[in-house]
């Protein structure tokens, strides 16, 4: 597993989660915390390596033939003109749910196809991603604490 190359190995693990290779970027950070990584280090590095992933696809689709696409999908150019208004006007705020699994990596590519304010998604991107990792650390350990309780009062009887 890449946790057990350490923080690079969390980075890595989440990084590629981002990208369009899906992995469980979660089932890295529960694997640091089994390991017993530093919690602040594995969520910043977690964020880190989960953010830089999907501004990679922003970058992919930033640098995306336009013309090529919109022969491909047949796109109408009217249709593509009121997306990018919208999107320049509010698109940033999708970042703070580019953490989903299955839509959220794509809609960055997309975000980036059009272009959308750079460093505006990348606070978003953060707060969304960041936000779920402190959810997760949360849970994670208020479950984790709890079922060692019921084990250990099991254990005893």
């Amino acid at each position: 597993m890449l946790v057990s190359l350490g923080y690079i190995g969390l980075f890595i693990g989440t990084f590629i989660s981002a990208t369009i290779f899906p992995s469980p970027s979660e089932a890295f950070l529960i694997g640091a915390y089994e390991l017993e990584f530093n919690v602040c280090y594995v969520l910043i590095v977690a964020t880190i390596g989960n953010l830089l992933g999907g501004l990679t696809n922003y970058y992919l689709g930033y640098k995306a033939n336009s013309e090529g696409l919109k022969k491909r999908f047949n796109l109408n150019q009217e249709r593509i003109d009121r997306w990018e208004v919208k999107l320049d006007r509010y698109g940033y705020w999708l970042g703070l749910i580019s953490w989903l699994p299955v839509i959220g990596d794509p809609m960055v590519g997309v975000l980036g196809f059009f272009k959308v304010k750079f460093w505006p998604l990348v606070i978003t991107m953060t707060i969304g991603k960041c936000g779920r990792y402190l959810i997760l650390t949360f849970l994670y350990f208020e479950l984790f604490s709890k079922f060692a309780i019921i084990n250990c009062i099991f254990k005893h009887q």
